[in-house]
């Protein structure tokens, strides 16, 4: 009866990520990781030696944010401050500066940044070329936590470089200064013209009111109580009517500057102007990706081709959130313009009201009202324009020169230290990706759980990594190279122990039993597990036989070193009827009560003799002679052999390699097992890394089970171990 365990229980921690299986992937790639990296550093290390050598010079541009004035505001608030900033930012690095200032410098001729030859700046194809070339040089940054301004320009000459951030400096300062300029020139020439206007009125106004004084008398004046309710709400009137006419001068004076400046910045009372501002430093962020990208890679990098589209994106969200600030504006002024003609309109009817029922001094009082109104209104505009409060509400933040670019000493480009981290950081991260890509779709078994999933049998026992332990325990190449021999004290030698115990408490029928030891595919172990559980077995004093049934590639006389001899082996006893079984059996000296059935020649149809039934009156005969027999048999997945030869057995052992074996070569070998419902059947996972032991609850194994392999001393006495090392030394 097949038996099977439950993998249930605890199945979401084996599911987990260990780090002995992150020890185990970094020992089985780790020398590939370690090439991808070496590469990656090299390549990159080359390939910076090859660069050009580029120096950046540096200049530093101071912004004041307690010199700036904005109109109608309260004062310079930190969020704005930053707005403004990179509005500043924007403007160092926008095409025109940079045009202006490659003119200044001749830089279209000059071949260290232009290359060779003559380029025309007016022809617009060449022009866009090295503008986009310059601001691929240019870098414009805040210091953190000040108020100063990096302008970095990257040339292969120092001297260039120098020249260039000195220059553009200058460039942008004069444009600003003349931006400032033509702004604050035409405001300040519209609010002269309505001051004009309003001069006139008011000495107009000032003669009425002389000929009334005079028509009157100036010491004759009395005023009735209905003639005084009207005196009293024009003063009111009027009062008001200079407040809204300022407000409707300074809206004009604003929506006059956004259409005749379209580049000038928008007011901080109109809607949309911090946005605005925003979205100005992200089109000036997109425009020096832009120009850094194709200095870098040229017209045609795919990438490019992005970050122009979310330039022409921002350009157009720049351009509707400035006609909405415009419309904005409009209204702003329309709404001045209603309420101060709604005034107008009612001091008219007063005046009519008045001129109708009221004697020449309520005249005379509404007369006086008026002048002094329009007095008032022109004291306020001339004290603006006097102060300088409108051109001041105009212009842009200060802006400082703190120090002029020094020629650059210090070769900024290329770095080859941090180029080779950086390409060794690559070629580690490419080397990870790849070998992440190669586990998902491995189907090599990897962990226990992995066998689990795909062949649930019973595992019997965990055989881990022992080649450490057997070279060291070599002593010359006619030593067995059997752990169980070599190292008694081993782990792996205790592996093969605990598989002994499992086959030993197996309930079978029959008092003598046959073992078939098989596996899916080549190298996963089972010649040598076949040897090694044949020592152990003998150890106990038990007769055992191990049958070498790979008729195609026999290799147990070789491990076992038996020396040449006639005498018959498995496939001559399969061919030839007259052959004993007794004939055939050698004997093994170095461990006692262990013998070997060989295969002298390789047959040329070994599935065809393994059929004809021989073979089962050898198992027969054996079970007579032997308490075990055990059979070492080809793959099951690669010949039919191991599936004729487990008809005889009464236990089949399936030894799996971790990281050999394939999932689906279990998934298949499940099904060839389930026609044998009636025998014992078990898995031996072989080469389990030691991490993923029980030993390793022991700390060290070595350390557990000591090194005295074979020794006097040995916890196990002088046995079999002990006997056979010095033997072997003796010799």
């Amino acid at each position: 009866m097949t038996t099977s365990t439950p993998v249930t229980a605890g199945k979401f921690t084996e599911d987990t990520i260990h780090i002995s299986d992150i020890f185990r992937i970094l020992r089985k790639y780790g020398l590939y990781l370690l090439g991808m990296m070496i590469l990656g550093g090299t390549l990159a290390a080359i390939y910076a030696k090859f660069q050009t050598k580029q120096y950046d010079a540096v200049a530093l541009v101071h912004l004041d944010q307690h010199n700036s004035i904005s109109l109608g505001s309260a004062g310079g608030a930190s969020d704005e401050y930053q707005l403004k900033m990179q509005t500043q930012i924007l403007g160092f690095q926008s095409p025109h500066i940079a045009l202006l200032t490659m003119q200044r410098l001749n830089l279209q001729n000059h071949p260290l940044f232009s290359g060779p030859g003559q380029h025309d700046l007016n022809n617009p194809m060449q022009r866009d070329n090295l503008v986009n070339r310059f601001l691929g040089s240019l870098s414009v940054t805040q210091l953190p936590r000040t108020e100063l301004l990096s302008i970095r320009f990257r040339s292969q000459s120092p001297a260039l470089a120098a020249s260039v951030v000195n220059t553009l400096v200058d460039v942008y300062l004069e444009e600003s200064f003349q931006q400032r300029y033509r702004s604050t020139k035409d405001i300040t020439g519209y609010l002269t013209a309505q001051t004009d206007v309003l001069k006139g009125k008011i000495q107009a106004e000032q003669n009425d009111l002389l000929n009334e004084e005079a028509k009157l008398g100036i010491l004759s004046q009395g005023t009735f109580a209905e003639s005084s309710l009207l005196v009293n709400e024009t003063t009111g009137l009027l009062s008001e009517r200079v407040r809204v006419q300022a407000d409707r001068y300074l809206a004009e004076a604003e929506y006059q500057d956004m259409i005749n400046h379209p580049e000038a910045s928008i007011p901080q009372d109109i809607p949309g102007a911090s946005g605005m501002a925003a979205m100005l430093s992200q089109l000036a962020q997109a425009q020096a990706q832009v120009a850094a990208l194709e200095d870098r890679y040229g017209p045609n990098y795919p990438p490019l081709q992005q970050a122009r589209a979310q330039v022409a994106s921002l350009r157009k969200s720049l351009d509707e959130l400035r006609h909405k600030a415009e419309s904005a504006a409009a209204e702003n002024l329309e709404r001045s313009k209603k309420a101060e003609q709604s005034i107008t309109d009612r001091l008219l009817a007063l005046q009519k009201e008045a001129q109708g029922r009221t004697p020449d001094t309520v005249h005379y009082e509404i007369l006086k009202s008026q002048y002094v109104s329009d007095q008032t209104l022109y004291n306020v505009l001339l004290s603006a324009m006097g102060t300088g409060a409108i051109q001041a509400g105009m212009r842009s933040q200060e802006l400082n020169r703190f120090n002029l670019a020094e020629v650059p000493g210090i070769v900024a480009y290329p770095n080859v230290r941090a180029d080779t981290l950086a390409g060794a950081a690559a070629g580690l991260l490419i080397a990870l990706v790849i070998v992440g890509v190669i586990l998902i779709n491995s189907d090599t078994v990897q962990t226990v759980n992995h066998i689990e999933e795909s062949l649930p049998l019973p595992i019997l026992a965990s055989v881990p990594e022992y080649k450490e332990d057997l070279a060291a325990m070599r002593i010359s190449d006619d030593v067995l190279p059997l752990v169980t021999l070599l190292a008694p004290r081993s782990a792996g030698t205790e592996a093969y122990r605990l598989l002994r115990t499992a086959i030993t408490l197996m309930p079978v029928s029959q008092k003598h039993r046959v073992i078939s030891i098989s596996s899916c595919g080549p190298g996963e172990g089972k010649s040598t597990t076949s040897l090694n559980l044949a020592v152990v077995l003998a150890t106990q004093a038990k007769r055992v036989l191990l049958i070498d049934a790979d008729l195609r590639k026999p290799t147990i006389a070789q491990r076992l070193k038996l020396p040449p001899t006639d005498q018959p082996g498995l496939s001559r006893y399969l061919s030839d009827a007259t052959v004993q079984p007794e004939e055939c059996v050698q004997r093994v000296p170095e461990v006692a009560g262990l013998d070997v059935i060989p295969v002298q020649e390789v047959p040329p149809f070994p599935s065809e003799l393994l059929g004809q039934g021989r073979l089962e009156d050898l198992l027969s005969w054996a079970r007579d002679h032997y308490d075990y027999v055990l059979i070492d048999t080809p793959p099951v997945l690669l010949v039919t052999d191991a599936l004729i030869i487990a008809t005889h057995c009464d236990t089949l052992l399936v030894v799996v390699r971790i990281g050999v074996a394939q999932k689906r070569a279990l998934r298949r070998i499940r099904q060839d097992l389930a026609k044998y419902p009636d025998k014992q059947t078990g898995i031996v996972v072989n080469a389990l890394p030691h991490a993923d032991t029980y030993y390793g609850g022991y700390g060290n194994y070595r350390k557990y089970y000591g090194k005295g392999y074979g020794s006097g001393s040995s916890y196990y006495g002088s046995g079999y171990g002990g006997g056979y090392i010095s033997s072997i030394k003796k010799k």
